[in-house]
């Protein structure tokens, strides 16, 4: 896992450094000529002419560094300063003096000269973006968005320096306008805004730059690698059995609604539980049984007391359970998932229906008697907060710790770049591909899941890596099965999940 900052955690790593003796311009050295280090190896064929483009702030400081180590490797960049010189201070000040004085032009582009930006834009090789950086927190209006459009309609490639300007750090919003890039270079840490869209569309291949202090070993938010999977989920003991696997319950299923049931039983399989019990609602048992093989079936009567009073008693055998997959909408369904939500005594991963039924009042999940795992889609988390779709996309890190901090359980907020949230911790996963958008796949992510639940601890931190894993293990397996970005079958990111555990066991084998 590797640090995720927003804005304020961002300014802290510097202040904290500058505090504790590294001088500001060393800070400021690191990051621009480790920035060059990354824009001459990935930019290698366009060097012949590039155009860098600093603003007033600390973010063109980084840039006149960045001009000055090209001109040390051979490479005479074109240079250019947005609005008023006088108005460069601090570090960015010294840097810009020094570009001078080594006899580097720098030109001054204010507002009437835009055409003559867009001139330089247009027959530069790559363009440096060193305009806004992470403490922007308004929209970009005015000149400054109007070269930044120009900048981004030139269609020459960007190399950003530590995020595109016109991202909002925190969210990953386009604050006004945005200048895209094809490679960011960002510093110290992973920003927040660059693991969310729209900001991973406008980020395009990020790459981290050591700026010579430790990374921060107190941040909230994480991002998850790929190899974190080996570290989560441990290579068994040689004697292991299926008891010693985990038992996972499935309360998922109804009649005329039971592949739900079968593919969150078949991700608890692929995940590595030992046995799976599909406890559907009424006569879906028979359905299931018709369709099953490794996995066992049990029925819950439809009635509410009688169906509540067996799935707690099938609880008092199980390691860990699902809740909600096709167990259906009606009143007595709904009154059935919320009072298995509260009373089970085993952790249960709360999808679908479930989070459907607990909508009417998400906090009574304060009073569960064991951990719980929501896994909305946005949808479904916006009927929990009682806001929009819209919201809830708009600024999904703060939707998903508002949930986590209501209802006191984990969260796994899905979708592009799903986040993992407690009332402590977050993590977002960015691994996945468009091609898991179907039908299904969220019913093998709850499976999988509950089957690392059924061999973890009891305590937060044990759950939240147990959720962590799994959507870790389920978007890599979404990667390993998809042919395209479409025409995936739920059922083949299942049968992936081994696949996915035992390619992060060898990468991380071969980096030790």
């Amino acid at each position: 896992m590797l640090p995720l900052v927003g804005r304020d955690e961002s300014r802290a790593i510097d202040g904290k450094a500058i505090a504790a003796g590294v001088p500001g311009l060393v800070l400021m050295e690191n990051a621009g000529r480790g920035a060059t280090d990354v824009l001459c190896a990935r930019f290698a064929d366009r060097l012949r002419r590039p155009l860098i483009v600093g603003g007033p702030g600390q973010n063109g400081g980084d840039a006149w560094v960045v001009a000055r180590h090209l001109v040390v490797r051979g490479v005479r960049p074109e240079c250019v300063v947005l609005g008023d010189p006088a108005k460069v201070a601090g570090d960015a000040r010294v840097n810009l003096d020094a570009l001078r004085g080594l006899g580097i032009d720098v030109r001054v582009i204010a507002e009437g000269d835009l055409d003559h930006l867009e001139s330089l834009a247009t027959r530069a090789s790559v363009i440096v973006d060193g305009i806004f950086g992470t403490g922007l927190d308004r929209a970009i209006d005015g000149f400054r968005a109007a070269a930044i459009t120009k900048l981004a309609a030139s269609g020459v490639p960007c190399f950003a320096l530590d995020l595109p300007s016109g991202l909002d750090a925190q969210t990953g919003a386009v604050l006004g306008v945005v200048l895209p890039a094809r490679v960011t270079a960002t510093f110290a840490a992973h920003k927040r805004g660059l693991h969310q869209h729209p900001g991973v569309d406008h980020a395009g291949e990020v790459v981290l730059v050591d700026i010579g202090v430790p990374a921060p070993t107190d941040t909230r938010a994480s991002l998850l690698e790929r190899s974190d999977l080996a570290r989560l989920v441990p290579v068994r003991p040689a004697d292991a059995h299926k008891g010693s696997a985990g038992h996972v319950a499935i309360f998922a299923g109804s009649p005329g609604r039971t592949g739900a049931a079968l593919l969150s039983g078949l991700g608890a399989m692929r995940a590595g539980a030992g046995l799976v019990t599909l406890a559907p609602r009424g006569a879906a048992r028979a359905a299931l049984d018709a369709k099953v093989i490794e996995l066992m079936t049990t029925e819950i009567p439809e009635a509410l007391e009688a169906g509540v009073a067996a799935a707690l008693r099938e609880c008092e055998q199980r390691d860990a359970g699902v809740l909600g997959p096709g167990v259906g909408l009606d009143a007595t369904a709904r009154a059935y998932a919320t009072r298995l939500a509260v009373e089970a005594t085993i952790p249960l991963v709360l999808d679908a229906d479930a989070l459907t039924a607990l909508a009417a009042d998400p906090t009574v999940l304060t009073k569960a008697r064991a951990p719980r795992v929501l896994t909305p889609h946005p949808g479904e988390a916006s009927r929990l907060l009682g806001t929009t779709t819209a919201e809830v996309q708009a600024a999904r890190y703060h939707a998903a710790e508002q949930l986590a901090a209501r209802t006191g359980q984990i969260v796994v907020l899905k979708g592009a770049r799903t986040i993992i949230a407690s009332r402590q911790r977050l993590a977002v996963c960015p691994a996945g591909t468009p091609a898991l958008g179907v039908a299904g796949t969220g019913d093998v992510l709850s499976g999988v899941i509950a089957a690392l639940l059924a061999s973890s601890g009891p305590h937060q931190d044990d759950v939240f890596h147990a959720a962590c894993a799994g959507v870790l293990a389920h978007a890599m397996a979404g990667e390993l099965a998809a042919v395209a970005d479409r025409g995936l079958f739920a059922r083949e990111v299942a049968d992936a999940v081994p696949h996915a555990l035992a390619r992060s066991r060898a990468h991380a084998a071969s980096a030790t």
